[in-house]
């Protein structure tokens, strides 16, 4: 067990809080821009720190494991008319939260990687909430990437559902997704631990093995049952090989019945651990701006080509205007969140507060699509 918690310490600070990897607040609320500097250098610099550190991650990730189990010891969350209720007031709840900013998110992918055909994955990303899901003790938590909780129900992962907890027969599970509430689906994009089994130090091509090599003994992901009330699908990923990246652009759509829609693509260095905050490491494009960044030469379906914007002008000018609109609806949030806020919580009643509170999360985690 000792080993199990060290490996789950590099995500916090030595005090237990996550490590802030963000200048500002507000940018984990939308796809990270290009940051400033060269990106194939600081891919360079992070994969040699990486494989420097290699021996030192048997230390890390001492944090995620001690807040899993303390989010089921103190029972945080009971249920309410089909609602999970923080039993502490929703604003404090707020600033406390445990899982906030462990997501490893992706910067914009402003220049091609100069080992793009040999070490880089593509992965269709599905319009939803990106969500931390946590299942141990018999229960499954989904997070919002910003820490707040979403719902909780039973799954057939490890952990996830009383009957493998009462029988002792499993640890407990981190995974990292899409959450689409329409279809009442999970995509699953990455994993952080499995049974118990950090994987947040291997490498992105021994993570996705152990996903598929592991969901295949679980059929039970796949279907509703009373053990598991939402299905699983792997998000496939897809090397970018000049064929298969071909084949993969020229798919439409890459969800059956374009069910769920796609949002975007995102990009995924083979040799990338799993780290909390952006990184250069994970890219991110509309298929649309695949041949402005990637070259020419990429055959797209045209179907792609038709969604871009008719005021679009180059990737640059979109990542600067979306920027500007993204900071302006997390300034509306926040102004209604405060005024909100501001009301004497004698006043409201609890349940309404939270519905609240929940509506202004859900819009902020949908600024994202």
């Amino acid at each position: 067990m000792d080993e199990v918690v060290n490996k789950f310490e590099s995500v916090f600070n030595k005090d237990g809080t996550v490590i802030d990897l963000k200048q500002n607040e507000h940018e984990s609320l939308f796809k990270n821009w290009g940051k400033g500097g060269n990106q194939e250098e600081r891919r360079k610099e992070i994969l040699t720190i990486q494989k420097r550190n290699r021996n030192d991650n048997l230390d890390n990730f001492r944090g995620i494991l001690d807040l899993v189990n303390a989010s089921d010891n103190h029972q945080i969350f009971k249920s309410y008319k089909d609602l999970y209720r923080p039993n502490i007031y929703v604003a404090g709840f707020n600033k406390a939260s445990s899982y906030k900013k462990v997501l490893m998110l992706s910067e914009w992918l402003i220049e091609k990687p100069n080992d793009f055909n040999e070490n880089w994955y593509v992965v269709p990303c599905p319009k939803g909430i990106r969500v931390l899901v946590v299942s141990n003790k018999g229960n499954t938590n989904f997070f919002s990437k910003h820490g707040r909780f979403l719902k909780q129900c039973h799954t057939a992962l490890p952990g996830g559902n009383p009957s493998d907890f009462n029988q002792r027969r499993t640890g407990f599970s981190v995974l990292d997704g899409f959450l689409v509430e329409s279809t009442n689906t999970f995509y699953v994009l990455d994993l952080l631990a499995w049974n118990s089994q950090p994987m947040t130090d291997g490498e992105t091509e021994f993570r996705q093995y152990w996903l598929k090599s592991h969901f295949q003994e679980l059929s039970d992901l796949h279907n509703i049952s009373k053990t598991n009330n939402i299905t699983f699908q792997l998000l496939p990923m897809v090397s970018c090989d000049v064929e298969s990246f071909n084949h993969f652009m020229m798919k439409y759509p890459h969800f059956e019945s374009n069910v769920p829609l796609l949002d975007g693509l995102l990009f995924y260095h083979k040799k990338a651990h799993y780290v909390a905050g952006e990184t250069p490491l994970v890219g991110w494009l509309y298929p649309y701006m695949v041949n402005e960044v990637l070259g020419p030469h990429i055959v797209i379906n045209s179907m792609y080509e038709a969604e871009r914007p008719d005021d679009y002008i180059n990737q640059a000018d979109f990542i600067e205007k979306f920027t500007i609109k993204i900071k302006q609806n997390y300034r509306n949030k926040q102004s209604s969140r405060n005024a909100m806020e501001t009301e004497s919580i004698s006043n409201i009643k609890n349940d309404v507060l939270l519905s609240d509170e929940l509506e202004i999360d859900h819009e902020e985690e949908k600024l994202d699509e």
